[in-house]
């Protein structure tokens, strides 16, 4: 619940308040703004400011149009307001001003909204010589026109005229002032408006030239630039032709011009408001032909210094002037078909140049040489015209060659207007081929005499014509470009694309370019080589598609928007921009917008300069602006104890409001500011009056300021009537005490304790107390909603301490009785009472002490005297059965031959026995106590005879008795072993020791025990040492130690005696041979003696012989010995070879 969040301990009454307002209505004029507002532009906008405080005031505004439509309605803290006028007529202007909720005046203002006088003056009239004009600012027949008064300013801004008309004789600058008067004398509807008067005379035409040739264009201008109609006329040509309006023109002889000639260019005005006096002013020019001339024929010169040559001309046309370059040679005004002729000229080629007013024009004329000389002698052969390729045309060429190898000089080539084409030296062979486009030319050689000697005939180099069409040089394409050129020709076109590979299309169809790179396009006509094809790079640049979204960036408290397309950092000179309104129109190409509908809008943004990508528009929303909210405000109860009233707020639209702030008037009509609350939509006060909040909307980084939305007030009252409840008001307790409010209403309490904690029960329910203080009870009805402010009451609790106090077993009797205390620590034996219980609960005394005879549960319970029970749980404890008599045994360890003394070991229940005595009874019975082993478990007998334990517990009383004989061991058996053994360990060869019968053996290696077998097959080199435990439980020891013999052995003397005992033939083996077979032969390989043995024994002799053979002793001398020895384990074979010496 709600209330479990507040601190409840620090509530204190609230004292209750008039909340009477002391406002007083007012008569003063609340409305401050126009009685009239004239509409001039279609719309204008009037402000009005009301009275009041505006720190502590609320305005609530009203305008109603004149068709009665109530067409702005705001309340909130703003004191002037601003409001578009559209609908002539009156106006309705209502304001209440309200403080604290409360109403404090009103007003109600008419305001007329009065149209537009119909204004006459225009921009600019003129003014003939010699004439007055009259200046008319409004039509007389406009509304309110008698009404208005004028005031006429010339351009010094001296007043000339208060009328509506006024008469002005010299041009300049005049404006005129005209207004409305209220009823207090106030100006408006105040307009100012100017126009300029023109002087006719003082028009001109301004031109930047006076003569045109057919490859120029010719501009005028007016003087004063003022906007009129423009005409021209060719002089001998009757009537002008219309040409166009405007402050400027520019013409194209060729396109506009009838020929060439003289002209004159007209620009006429005529004033509306003064049609008498019209402005026409003109200026000359001429449209010059290009001059024309031709060849007539030539007179060659005789020799390379001759200077006989002539020239003839004739002038097609007039001619201003005619000239030959790098001559002196030059005649004026030629009339058109006269013949001119040029003298006294070398052989050579001539460029002729003709004038005629600015124009002109060139020819190549050649003048031949009479016997010219031989190393000057040539021929023009094989004139070849331009041909045709795959991708476009080759020139054409011809060749030149000498009569004569070795000369020196140069050539000239020129073309038909006189322009030299080529001017080289001799290659220095008989013949070079010149490559030249398709046209007609003059060659012409010379030597280093500069003696000249032209080629008379033209040189025809036959020209093809170029398949037609159109393409771009560069693209810049996003995502892909669909290439299509453009022409009026069947052509084939074939694009070889950056990686090589080539597509071929026909006029009409597309190319599809996706990648950067040179692409190479070729058009042509197939089939046929009259027209040659053209080809054309085309280099593509490839942009990234732009990444943008609409931002919205501003927004005033109007509804006024602006948008931004944010494009992350890239320049915006270099893309371009689509905003679309919700009617797919085009309304903005910048990267800003501010719309003015709502909808959904869609922006593109796209690389400039470049084919659009293929990324869709972004659509957004343009919502209608809210620039105002309803709000309603709630209360819950405000209570002298509390809780706290609940004010909360909920407009609509909430997801606008960003910003509430609150405020409280109390009842003297002052504000106090609540900060605290600000932002919050539901505050939690305990102080009446009236309260107020206005929410506002302010985006950071958007709203232009922060805008009030919206206002609203609230009363808030003290509630009288409290919930009932009961509760004593002082309480003693001991540990804890549960209590119960006595009510009959369904509460919630909610109780705080000493402590501050706050614990919540109902109606019904009780509460523990346990700590010393004041417990304060805060009650509220269960029932929603409720007439019952909460109830408080406090009760003051006093607190005892339990008593700590412990049962204790006094004595106990060896006839099974015992004797219990209650023993004390926190209280005297006075200040308490002793309840001692049975199992069931009979009380069994109320003494401090207590004689129990029977076994079983009991249990003390200890409270304080004269004090509530403590909430404590009676001690429990036990009786047990009492021990009367246990069990006693006797073991003791056999009293080996060598030990000193025997172990004698006492077992019994240990946990019943307190004391153990020892007595001693020795073979002639005489008795004795051990006294220096009381309480030993275990005692070393070293003395022959009876021992006897005696056990008692702690009262003490004898609880057993048992005795023992002791008597020394009188066996003899001990452990049989060698003192040395041979093994193999490698061969894991060892003999399997026997130590005899014992109880246990333990085999130990360097101190490790290795085996705890009857039997020991040792394996490692070294020590080992053996303990056995005989069938008495004496132990003995033994020891040995091994040695490696891993060789199969055998011994035998290498002489002997015959028939001597003394010296026998003996062999011996080790550990190892388990078989021996011997072989004893003669000088002559004959057996005489043979022995087999397999039950061999280590170190014993076997095979004994004494020297004889078949009864008789052998000879003297040598025999051969043959040995042969087996380990059946290891499956070892070794024969052994030796000799022996018979001496006898």
């Amino acid at each position: 619940m709600l209330f479990l969040q507040m601190d409840w301990s620090n509530i204190s009454p609230i004292e209750k308040k008039s909340q009477e307002p002391t406002y007083k209505t007012t008569n003063e004029t609340l409305i401050f703004g126009p009685d009239r507002i004239c509409n001039y532009f279609g719309t204008v906008i009037g402000s009005f400011s009301g009275g009041g405080v505006p720190e502590t005031d609320v305005y609530s505004w009203q305008i109603t149009s004149p068709s009665g439509e109530v067409e702005f309605d705001r309340t909130g803290g703003f004191q002037t307001i601003s409001f578009t006028f559209s609908d002539v007529g009156i106006y309705q202007v209502q304001l209440e001003i309200l403080r604290g909720g409360i109403s404090i005046g009103s007003e109600l203002k008419e305001v007329e909204l009065v149209p537009s006088p119909d204004i006459l003056l225009e921009e600019n009239n003129f003014l003939c010589a010699g004439e007055s004009l009259d200046l008319v600012a409004l039509d007389p027949e406009s509304p309110d026109f008698e009404d208005y008064q004028f005031e006429w300013l010339d351009e010094d801004n001296n007043v000339i005229g208060d009328q509506n008309t006024i008469s002005v004789s010299t041009p300049g600058f005049f404006s005129v002032r005209f207004f409305l008067l209220d009823s207090e004398g106030n100006l408006e509807c105040e307009t100012t408006i100017s126009t300029e008067i023109l002087d006719t005379g003082a028009f001109s035409i301004l031109s930047d030239k006076s003569e045109i040739c057919p490859t120029e264009l010719i501009s005028f201008s007016s003087d004063p630039p003022i906007s009129g109609d423009w005409f021209f006329e060719k002089i001998g040509d009757p009537g002008k032709v219309f040409f166009t309006s405007g402050e400027e023109i520019t013409i194209n002889p060729n396109s506009a011009l009838d020929g060439e000639g003289d002209y004159l260019v007209y620009f006429e005005l005529t004033d509306p408001n003064n049609p008498n006096c019209k402005i026409e002013t003109s200026r000359p020019f001429t449209f010059n032909p290009e001059p024309q001339i031709e060849f007539v024929s030539a007179e060659s010169a005789d020799g390379c210094s001759g200077t006989d040559g002539k020239l003839f001309i004739r002038a097609l046309t007039p001619i201003d002037l005619l000239t030959v370059e790098g001559l002196g040679f030059s005649e004026m005004s030629i009339p058109a078909g006269k013949t001119i002729e040029i003298p006294n000229l070398k052989s050579g080629a001539y460029s002729i140049f003709g004038q005629l007013g600015n124009c002109f024009n060139t020819l190549t004329a050649i003048v031949p040489l009479n016997n010219p000389p031989d190393q000057l002698e040539f021929e023009i052969i094989d004139e070849i015209g331009e041909t045709c390729t795959d991708e476009g045309k080759l020139e054409g060429s011809f060749t030149v060659k000498l009569e004569n190898t070795g000369t020196n000089g140069g050539y000239r080539l020129f073309n038909e207007r006189g322009a030299i084409i080529i001017e080289s030296s001799l290659p220095g062979t008989d013949e070079f081929t010149l490559t030249v486009p398709g046209g007609n030319y003059f060659f012409e050689l010379f030597d280093e005499s500069l003696c000249n000697l032209p080629q008379s005939e033209k040189i025809e180099i036959e020209s093809l014509n170029l398949v037609s069409y159109t393409s771009p040089t560069f693209l810049s394409i996003c995502d892909e470009f669909e290439l299509t050129p453009q022409t009026s020709q069947n052509l084939e076109f074939a694009l070889t694309y950056p990686d090589g590979s080539e597509e071929i299309q026909q006029s009409g169809e597309s190319f599809t370019i996706l990648d950067e790179g040179t692409y190479t396009l070729v058009g042509r006509i197939p089939g046929q080589s009259v027209i040659c094809p053209v080809t054309r790079e085309i280099q593509v640049e490839k942009v990234e598609p732009v990444t943008f979204e609409p931002v919205l960036i501003s927004e005033d408290c109007f509804g006024n928007r602006t948008f931004e397309a944010n494009i992350f950092g890239r320049d915006p000179a270099t893309v371009d921009f689509f905003w679309f309104d919700e009617n797919e129109d085009l309304v903005g190409t910048g990267q800003f917008l501010n719309p003015v509908s709502t909808g959904t809008y869609r922006l593109d943004v796209q690389p400039s300069n470049s084919t659009a990508c293929s990324n869709d528009p972004i659509p957004f929303e343009v919502r209608e602006p809210v620039l105002s909210v309803d709000i309603s405000l709630t209360t819950t109860k405000l209570c002298e104890f509390g809780p706290e009233a609940i004010v909360n707020l909920e407009t609509t639209f909430p997801d606008e409001v960003t910003n509430i702030r609150w405020r409280r008037f109390n009842e003297a009509g002052e504000i106090v500011e609540l900060p605290q609350f600000n932002d919050l939509n539901e505050i939690q006060t305990r102080v009446g009056g009236t309260y107020e909040v206005a929410v506002f909307r302010f985006i950071p980084g958007i709203s232009v300021e922060e805008c009030e939305l919206g206002r609203a007030t609230v009363q808030l009252d003290l509630t009288p009537d409290k919930v009932a409840f009961d509760i004593p008001s002082e309480l003693t307790i001991c540990e804890r005490f549960e209590l119960t409010p006595d009510t009959n209403q369904e509460l919630d309490f909610f109780i705080t304790s000493p402590s501050g904690s706050i614990s919540e029960i109902s109606t019904g329910e009780s509460i523990v107390l346990d700590q010393t203080g004041v417990y304060t009870f805060l009650a509220f009805d269960q029932n929603s909603p409720t007439p019952f402010c909460p109830e408080q009451k406090e009760i003051l609790v006093s607190r005892v301490q339990p008593v700590v106090y412990e049962p204790v077993l006094v004595e106990e009797f060896c006839d099974g009785s015992s004797l219990y205390s209650a023993e004390l620590q926190n209280y005297s034996s006075e200040d308490v009472v002793f309840f001692w219980r049975d199992n069931t609960g009979n009380l069994l005394g109320q003494a401090q002490t207590l004689t129990i005879t029977n076994p079983g549960s009991y249990s003390l319970e200890v409270q304080p005297a004269g004090s509530t029970p403590c909430e404590i749980s009676p001690i429990a404890f036990e009786v047990a059965e009492p021990v009367l008599s246990v069990d006693v045994s006797l073991t003791s360890e056999p009293f080996c031959p060598d030990a000193s003394s025997a172990l004698v070991t006492v077992q019994s229940d240990f946990e019943q026995i307190t004391t153990i005595e020892w007595w001693f009874t020795d073979p002639d019975g005489n008795q004795r106590q051990l006294n220096d082993l009381t309480n030993e478990r275990e005692i070393s007998a070293s003395l022959e005879g009876s021992y006897e334990a005696r056990v008692f517990n702690d009262i003490p009383c004898l609880l057993g008795r048992e005795e023992i004989l002791i008597l020394r061991s009188q066996d003899e058996v001990r452990p049989d072993v060698d003192s040395v053994y041979q093994i193999c360990p490698r061969l894991e060869i060892a003999p399997e020791i026997n130590p005899g019968n014992f109880a246990s053996y333990e085999w130990y290696f360097e101190d490790q025990l290795v085996s705890t077998s009857p039997t020991f097959k040792p394996l490692q080199i070294g020590n080992f040492d053996l303990i056995v435990t005989s069938l008495e439980g004496c132990t003995y020891s033994a020891s040995f130690e091994t040695e490696e013999e891993c060789e199969l052995r055998v011994q035998f003397p290498t002489a002997i005696t015959p028939q001597d005992n003394q010296k026998p033939f003996l062999i011996y083996t080790n550990y190892l041979v388990d078989e021996l077979e011997l072989w004893i032969f003669n000088q002559w390989g004959e057996l005489i003696f043979h022995c087999k043995n397999d039950q061999l024994i280590t170190e014993e002799s076997t095979c004994l012989w004494d020297g004889t053979y078949r009864g008789e002793k052998i000879p003297n001398g040598a025999y051969s010995i043959r040995i042969n020895l087996v380990n059946y384990e290891k499956n070892i074979n070794k024969t052994q070879l030796g000799s022996l010496m018979v001496i006898d």
